[in-house]
């Protein structure tokens, strides 16, 4: 009968201490069907690693078979006492799993143990049939686990959608992989709750209207009736009388070209007007009457920011990561291991992106930029791959799937611009 490893939690397992023969013994015992259920293996290598439980002595009879006697309770037997463990841990695994693949994930199950069995055996037996690692259903049983609410943290849902992809291309060990994430995403959150604040004090996010016509930007304030007005309206309010005395200071915000009450964010390089995202969208893609316009291209104003540290203004686009960082952040990332070979961009002030010192032009521009935008700025569309390679898109408030690159409104940047492209072997992609 195969054993156990057995090791003390002071002592480390001897190496080749879960040979292939141990693990598939351990299965057999646990009751795993390794042809069919090769997903479940990994619980049978936890199982050959772990320790002997405290109060346990392994001890062999004359007969040379192997017992196991608790000290405590003294009661000797023949099965290891981590076999009940592992059989529970499988068995739960397995009933999560049926019900994660067929879509109705019931609340019977509080042990996170066997919840992250279940996803765990569910990511490895898709690998290992060569499919997709992710789904939606698998991501959003994780994010569970890792309580982040998909509905409102797209950005957190967006890193362990990844970090999963990254475990199971580099062949990880997916079960530390809550106790990876538990540090990375508290350090997030505390982070964006900064950012949050740092925006909120140096990036307005409404526009001040003319207290009088309430339909136009206001671009004067009164400093002796304390109001805010348009042109037109203070010209005509302040004609006669002693208001015509009265002392103005200018009003300077940006207003979208398009709509007066919105923030201008970007700039149309052709036009060189300000709009905001929708509006930019609005007079160039849905304007029939002038289909040239929809050729136009627009640049980032005081939006780039380092998706690093998301409290810096970015100056560096790295073209391999496809990522915005500070300057202080891409040196940090990017001086050692393959990432010092990166191709790094450099962004100027007013957000034109330059290769080698030459300007990229500015349609390979926004395309690099829209993509690093995609990671924070596409709202609840997450892209995924079926079991044919096809992509789709998943919503994460709305819990729909839809098969057409959608556009998010509020930001007007194409969903496909997010897609991670398939690898690429000699024949060609995969």
């Amino acid at each position: 009968m195969p054993r156990l490893a057995v090791f003390s939690e002071t002592e480390e397992a001897p190496e080749g201490s879960n040979s292939a023969d141990v693990v598939i013994g351990i299965a057999d015992m646990i009751g795993m069907d390794i042809v069919n259920e090769p997903q479940f293996l990994w619980i049978a290598e936890e199982a050959s690693r772990a320790p002997i439980p405290p109060d346990w002595q392994e001890l062999t009879n004359e007969d040379g078979e192997t017992l196991y006697y608790h000290m405590r309770e003294r009661k000797l037997q023949k099965e290891h006492p981590l076999i009940l463990r592992y059989k529970e841990v499988y068995y739960k695994a397995r009933s999560y799993t049926k019900q994660l693949e067929s879509g109705t994930i019931a609340g019977i199950f509080e042990d996170t143990d066997a919840k992250l069995a279940a996803i765990i055996a569910s990511i490895m037996g898709r690998a290992s049939k060569g499919l997709p690692p992710t789904t939606p259903e698998v991501v959003e049983s994780l994010v569970k686990v890792l309580d982040i609410d998909s509905t409102k943290e797209f950005f957190l849902f967006r890193c362990v959608k990844q970090t999963i992809e990254a475990y199971v291309e580099k062949k990880l060990d997916l079960s530390s992989i809550v106790q990876d994430l538990k540090d990375p995403i508290r350090f997030l959150r505390q982070i964006r709750k900064k950012q949050n604040q740092v925006d909120v004090i140096r990036k307005p996010t409404t526009v001040v209207m003319c207290q009088e016509c309430e339909n136009r930007a206001a671009v004067l304030k009164c400093e002796q009736c304390k109001d805010f007005f348009c042109q037109d309206c203070f010209n005509s309010t302040h004609a006669t009388g002693k208001r015509r005395a009265h002392i103005t200071s200018d009003v300077e915000q940006l207003v979208c070209a398009a709509f007066e009450d919105r923030v201008a964010t970007c700039q149309c390089v052709q036009c060189g007007l300000f709009y905001s995202d929708e509006g930019f969208m609005h007079v160039h893609a849905w304007d029939a009457a002038r289909p040239d316009l929809r050729n136009h291209l627009k640049r980032v104003i005081n939006g780039l920011v380092c998706l690093e540290c998301e409290h810096f203004n970015a100056s560096v686009l790295c073209e391999d990561c496809v990522d915005l960082f500070c300057t202080e952040c891409f040196i940090r990332l990017h001086r050692k291991g393959k990432r010092r070979q990166h191709v790094h961009l450099t962004i100027d002030n007013t957000g034109q992106i330059f290769r080698g010192g030459f300007l990229v032009p500015p349609e390979e521009a926004q395309v690099l930029t829209d993509r690093a935008r995609s990671t924070v700025e596409t709202g609840p569309w997450v892209p995924f791959r079926d079991d044919e390679l096809n992509v789709y898109w998943y919503h994460l408030v709305d819990k729909r799937s839809v098969s057409q690159s959608p556009v998010d409104p509020i930001t007007g940047v194409d969903g496909a611009v997010g897609v991670d492209p398939l690898p690429v072997t000699e024949d060609g992609p995969e």
